[in-house]
């Protein structure tokens, strides 16, 4: 139930999130969207497999709520911290890596 990664701790049980020892609050989605990358560190999410990840259906049309769900989260787990782990890949996805040398 507990996953860490680097300096960040995920305990999906407590649904308690933790950057440097420092608790970090998210709103469901948020913790949902993390909880799934860090389940599959290291690989990249499509926008699809977050959109049927948090909302549970299959979704059609375009919508910037992934975005700005990503934004959100981005700001409360690396905003502070100088190691980024949250990385875009263009026009695939997003994944939690320590180094990503191509990703924005």
């Amino acid at each position: 139930n507990i996953f860490t990664y680097a300096d960040l701790t995920v305990d999906t049980q407590k649904r308690t999130v933790y950057r440097n020892h420092i608790e970090i609050p998210l709103i469901p989605k948020e913790f949902t969207i993390l909880e799934h990358l860090i389940r599959n560190q290291g690989i990249v999410i499509s926008r699809e497999q977050l959109e049927n990840r948090i909302w549970n259906y299959e979704y059609s049309g375009s919508s910037n709520n992934i975005d700005v769900y990503m934004s959100r989260l981005r700001k409360k787990i690396d905003g502070d911290f100088s190691v980024k782990l949250i990385h875009t890949i263009r026009g695939v996805g997003w994944v939690l890596r320590e180094n990503e040398t191509s990703a924005t």
